[in-house]
């Protein structure tokens, strides 16, 4: 039975991955007894985190049907309240930063393992129908995905300090060596390559593989990511030990700006249309978060630890953990 006295009034934010936390802004919910309260994601009950009359916060359960959210007190449902949730394309992976959308539309992504760890299929391909096909490479831990100049796929290696492109006939060549530990990788309005070096360099490489050193950042603990905008300003993350770490700007000179402070663990990055989005935790939240035109950092996505993000042609989002790469089709939120 509908009951328009018990409503949703906002949900912050709006798009979640699986296990994310999101906050409801209700009227008319009844918390603790009587037991039967519930918060509804289409018809999969979520696990409440702390409840008032006016305010939920929720983990978001994986649910095919979450298009929106329902309140339930005993016989009263409330009305249904927009929301997305993304589902999941593809587990059993390791991808250590964002993937990288194809020309065709499919995803690359990395089973990385451990430094030094030999992985049967390093590198894969998820296809639209979410089919995921090994590519036949021995690159020893895949850090960076890129499409360079031509649509060509370019990979890094952290364990062996190259950067390396796909031929024609499926096979990978170096372009780039000895760039210390190599991770992030992106190319910049005119297709020349930028590599991160978690170490503390952060490379820019020629058509010829011959590297200039851009700028130096403090050294990561796992690796630097590396992404540019319209205007080919590099944005750069490193995480380190620290729980206040910085969201790095770098100029075509090479000139460090921080940007924002204050997160902890931010990792891959992507432009979506003109915004910059960042995975991180930041303010007691994690998940997607976006760099606003003050400057400030905006919780868009709520997602558990999240390594990657990637923005397809037709507004899907893809993001990944560390085993799974998820779908968020925001055109029905």
């Amino acid at each position: 039975m509908a009951d328009t006295r018990l409503r949703t009034t906002g949900i912050a934010p709006a798009l979640a991955v699986p296990g994310g936390e999101v906050t409801i802004h209700c009227e008319g919910f009844v918390p603790g007894l009587p037991c039967d309260s519930k918060v509804l994601f289409g018809t999969i009950e979520a696990s409440i985190s702390s409840a008032s009359e006016d305010r939920i916060v929720v983990r978001v359960p994986d649910s095919p049907q979450a298009l929106g959210v329902a309140l339930r007190v005993g016989d009263a449902v409330s009305p249904l309240f927009p929301f997305q949730s993304a589902r999941q394309v593809a587990t059993g992976l390791h991808p250590v930063t964002s993937p990288a959308v194809a020309p065709d539309g499919s995803l690359i992504t990395t089973i990385s393992g451990s430094r030094g760890e030999k992985m049967e299929h390093p590198l894969v391909r998820i296809e639209r129908s979410g089919e995921v096909v090994p590519l036949q490479c021995e690159i020893m831990n895949p850090t960076g995905v890129a499409f360079g100049p031509g649509g060509r796929l370019y990979v890094s290696s952290r364990n062996d300090g190259v950067v390396l492109r796909m031929g024609d006939d499926g096979q990978f060549e170096p372009v780039a060596d000895d760039l210390g530990i190599a991770c992030g990788i992106a190319f910049d309005s005119s297709g020349t390559l930028h590599v991160g070096d978690r170490s503390g360099t952060i490379y820019r490489v020629d058509a010829g593989g011959r590297k200039t050193e851009l700028a130096r950042l403090e050294p990561s603990v796992s690796a630097y990511h590396l992404t540019f905008d319209r205007a080919d300003s590099l944005y750069v993350t490193g995480p380190t030990f620290s729980t206040r770490d910085a969201l790095y700007r770098i100029s075509p000179d090479g000139s460090v700006e921080t940007v924002v402070t204050g997160i902890a663990r931010p990792q891959g990055m992507a432009l979506d249309d003109v915004t910059l989005l960042v995975t991180a935790a930041f303010g007691g939240r994690k998940g997607v978060f976006r760099l606003s035109g003050s400057g400030a950092l905006e919780h868009f996505i709520a997602g558990p630890t999240l390594v990657g993000v990637a923005a397809a042609p037709d507004r899907a989002l893809y993001l990944a953990d560390n085993s799974s790469v998820y779908r968020l089709e925001r055109g029905r939120a």
